[in-house]
């Protein structure tokens, strides 16, 4: 961990600034200590990776996955290229697609939910190259791990963390953009999780995220139902209805043979704006009145 980056990180679970507290490591990097909050919390660095995950227990869903990945992040790659290669598909080019609705550019502050073993992090930061910054999560530390040695070599700074994404270390707006794909349909609170990766991005940058789901078209075709009983996470619809309302410019994509969907939208600043009192012409009532009628009736 950078110890310039102390100043960036806040409590997930109250958000305030953290002091350091038995530091062990050089002028430039943290490898051992405790972040500790006025709240009373403290959380562990390790490593050089800070331990940011809260709550303590994690809801069923997220405790289950995270000692998944624990256990299976050695053989994950091989997995996920026998996915690419049965859907005919170019990694390289699948993932760079996706990165495109980022909006990425040189100098961009960059937030990776759930990085893996950072195969989509390689295409960020060639992006991103030496004036970027990338901050890269995941709840598993044997991700983390991969991840690290993958990106070594990187001339972008990249800090990493272990986090619960339902619970973002982070002050609001500070990252240009958000992105997360592969483990959405897992979350325990998907809706939770989308609001804070809306909520650390600026007004005007963009989310992206996405995981399994068979196109509406063709869960009940041969090809779908082949998919979801071989993996029954084939079955997730988008979660549009976990959006916050202050998500704009909403588009939504299947990839991947149709059997994945990618969700981007832009951070609006508020719920979309509408004169609820504006009189309707001819009327003299508005659209607020009118629902305020109806619900007294």
């Amino acid at each position: 961990m950078r110890r310039s980056s102390l100043s960036t990180l806040r409590c997930p679970a109250c958000r305030q600034a953290f002091a350091l507290e038995a530091a062990v490591g050089n002028e430039l990097e943290l490898t051992e200590g405790s972040l500790l909050c006025v709240c009373g919390k403290s959380y562990p660095i390790e490593d050089g990776t800070p331990n940011l995950i809260y709550p303590d227990q994690l809801l069923p869903s997220d405790e289950e996955f995270k000692q998944k990945y624990n256990k299976g992040a050695e053989h994950y790659d091989a997995g996920l290229e026998w996915l690419l290669g049965s859907f005919y598909e170019n990694e390289n080019e699948v993932r760079n697609a996706m990165l495109e609705s980022l909006e990425l550019r040189s100098g961009s502050r960059v937030l990776e939910v759930g990085c893996g073993t950072g195969k989509d992090s390689v295409h960020i930061v060639e992006r991103l190259q030496e004036k970027g910054e990338l901050y890269a999560q995941d709840i598993s530390s044997a991700m983390i791990r991969i991840a690290r040695r993958r990106l070594a070599d990187s001339i972008t700074p990249v800090e990493y963390f272990l986090g619960n994404a339902a619970y973002l270390p982070f002050d609001n707006g500070y990252f240009d953009s958000a992105f997360h794909f592969g483990g959405l349909n897992t979350f325990g609170e998907i809706d939770r999780s989308l609001a804070e990766m809306t909520r650390v991005v600026r007004v005007g940058g963009k989310v992206v995220v996405g995981d399994e789901g068979v196109a509406p078209w063709l869960r009940e075709k041969e090809f779908g139902r082949v998919l979801i009983n071989a993996n029954p996470l084939y079955k997730h619809k988008p979660p549009l209805e976990c959006l916050p309302e202050n998500a704009r410019e909403v588009a939504l994509r299947w990839i991947l043979g149709n059997a994945f969907y990618l969700i981007d939208y832009r951070v609006g600043d508020g719920p979309p704006k509408v004169d609820l009192d504006l009189p309707i012409p001819g009327k003299g009532d508005s659209l607020r009145s009118r629902y305020e009628l109806r619900s007294r009736n």
